[in-house]
């Protein structure tokens, strides 16, 4: 609003300023020349009592002041009637403008001499001229704001005249009280006391007194705004409360295990006397196939040969006559030096009568062209040592042969069996699974197969030659169902009952229970009896509460806020606690409630995992 040309400060007014705008203004001026410009309406022009107010406070400051109106010939015509200097150009005042009102301001600010024999002791309101209610409006001011009530706004002439001499009583009635207090020195400041004051402790001053039309008016007004004040506070605290709820609900375990009998002659399941309707399921199959042959064989011939042995007794040739003839049997073992074992073809025997060496074929002990060997081989003879007994071959050892070719072992046919009856299994377990479902459910874990007796066969037997060979087999597999109908109900109930039974929730409320899906069930045989097998339930599931956001937004709307958290901590279903927050924050503790608004409660519900 202000501009600051090198001694002179602009204060430009816009339609939105008010009195205490201009005001602070010229106070925070720091210059002693001021150039008031009112480039646009200014409700400040419409009456001349505002612009009094303004040069009153440019005096007090020892501040020269001109007010620069453009195109408001009115309100040229106020500020003069204010004794407020005037310009209508665009162009900053003249030198002589500011020495003009430096002038005018000194003769303001001079005291008008007091008659020393006119004594008032005071001023009584009655005897002041008031000017009638029809003809001048009341005016009320506050610090930033004018009423006017009844007519128009006066003009000028008809206002200024009044309040100019009201305003010259009050200063010589100040002015004369304070002479008689003190004649010698006469004060010029409490003479400015008065001319001084702000519009509103003028009014206040003056105690002007209202019509009873008026007082009414006023009573009607502050009793409207009475009300309307309350009624403000009242739509607000029945409008302002926003409770926020997050509870806590925590899906607990529940755990189920029964031994049920087995029978094949009732039709439902009897949870009461444990026992539960069954049936046995078989499936045949016979499976067939080729396997390789993998096992290995030799055949050949072995290699023959001549020897000469030749035996030298350990006690010489003296006592002969009493010496036990030495024989060797046929098949005796000799081992050649390269250690390889044949057997003698026929037997021969050292006595006294026959001691000289003695020929004799042998027979290598295995297939092979290994066995053949060279003539003067030398060989030992089993049982005696190099220096009693010893052989030379005489001939070459000759006609070993050997040759590989494939048969079948016993690990061909294990391995097909093995394979086969793999498949066997899986054909006839998947049969039976196949007709689980619906009315039946197989037990799993009673499903069986097995090969049937004697029923494994090949077109070779094992150690015979062969490249290949057939293989055949018959398994059966068999297993328990048990009926389904009705099973998954009572489960729910057995499930419910036991989370009521052990009040899984600790509370009072009787909340609908839920199940989660995944309810996990094992139910295995633990007695295969062939007419009354014992059959063992294992069964788990989640478990959680049922509650509607409603239910609980209708216990507690209404009520007080400690009432209402007490009745939440009957909703509890979870270790952790339950979050309320309060809106706003700045709403009285002792006032707070849970409103009854539609979407004043808002409940969000969080599984806890």
């Amino acid at each position: 609003m202000e501009q600051e040309n090198k001694k002179i400060t602009k204060i430009v007014i816009s339609s939105e300023d008010e009195l205490t705008d201009v005001v602070t203004g010229i106070l925070e001026s720091p210059n002693e020349r001021i150039v008031l410009t009112f480039a646009e309406e200014s409700d400040l022009l419409i009456s001349p009592i505002n612009l009094k107010v303004i040069q009153e406070t440019s005096d007090d400051e020892n501040k020269l002041l001109i007010a620069q109106i453009i195109n408001n010939p009115t309100g040229i015509k106020n500020a003069r009637s204010a004794g407020m200097a005037t310009i209508e150009t665009t162009t900053l005042p003249l030198e002589d403008d500011w020495k003009a009102e430096q002038e005018k301001k000194e003769e303001r600010l001079s005291p008008k001499p007091a008659t020393k024999d006119k004594k008032i002791d005071s001023i009584d309101s009655s005897s002041i001229e008031t000017p009638k209610e029809e003809e001048i409006p009341i005016i009320i001011e506050g610090e930033d704001m004018g009423i006017s009530i009844d007519n128009d706004l006066p003009t000028e002439e008809d206002v200024l005249p009044q309040q100019e001499s009201r305003l010259e009583e009050l200063k010589n009635s100040d002015y004369e009280q304070e002479s008689d207090s003190n004649v010698n020195s006469p004060k010029k400041s409490n003479a400015k006391k008065v001319i001084n004051a702000s519009s509103k402790d003028k009014f206040r001053k003056e105690k002007r007194k209202l019509s009873p039309k008026t007082k009414k008016l006023l009573g009607l007004i502050g009793g409207s705004l009475l009300v309307i004040i309350l009624l403000a506070l009242f739509i607000y605290y029945k409008t302002a409360p926003y409770v926020r709820i997050r509870m806590y609900i925590e899906a607990r375990e529940a755990s189920i295990e029964r031994v049920f009998t087995g029978d094949e002659n009732i039709k439902e399941i009897d949870f009461e006397e444990n026992k539960i309707p069954i049936k046995f399921e078989k499936a045949e199959k016979e499976r067939s196939t080729t396997i390789k042959a993998t096992g290995t064989a030799y055949r050949g011939e072995k290699a023959k040969g001549t020897i000469i042995i030749s035996y030298w007794p350990p006690d010489g040739s003296e006592d002969c006559p009493g010496r036990e003839p030495v024989i060797l049997e046929a098949g005796h073992s000799v081992i050649s030096g390269s250690n390889k074992a044949f057997t003698l073809e026929k037997s021969i025997t050292f006595s006294c009568e026959q001691i000289a060496p003695q020929s004799v074929g042998i027979v290598a002990s295995d297939i092979g062209d290994s066995f053949n060997l060279p003539a003067a081989t030398s060989f030992s003879i089993q049982g005696f040592s190099g220096t009693v007994m010893k052989g030379i071959a005489s001939q070459p050892t000759t006609g070993g042969t050997k040759e590989e070719y494939k048969v079948l072992s016993q690990v061909d046919v294990n391995n097909g069996v093995e394979e086969l009856q793999k498949i066997s299994f899986e054909d006839g377990e998947r049969e039976l699974k196949d007709k689980s479902g619906g009315t039946w459910e197989i037990i799993s874990d009673s499903l069986k197969s097995e090969i049937v007796k004697d029923s494994i066969k090949t077109d070779k037997t094992v150690g015979s030659e062969a490249e290949e060979a057939n293989l055949s087999l018959k398994s059966i597999s068999t297993a328990t169902f048990f009926m389904k109908d009705g099973f998954d109900e009572k489960l729910s109930e057995l499930f419910t009952k036991e989370a009521e039974e052990k009040n899984l929730f600790e509370t009072d409320k009787n909340f609908e229970l839920t199940l989660s899906n995944d309810i996990s069930q094992e139910i295995s045989v633990i007695e295969n009896s062939p007419t009354s097998p014992k059959i063992k339930l294992v069964a788990k599931a989640s478990i959680k509460p049922k509650v509607e956001k409603q239910s609980v937004i209708d216990a507690i709307k209404g009520k007080k806020w400690e009432e209402g958290l007490q009745i939440l901590n009957t909703f509890v279903f979870s270790d952790k606690k339950t979050e309320v927050v309060f809106d706003p924050k700045s709403f009285p503790e002792k006032l707070k409630y849970f409103p009854t608004k539609s979407g004043g409660i808002v409940i969000e519900f969080q599984e806890v995992i």
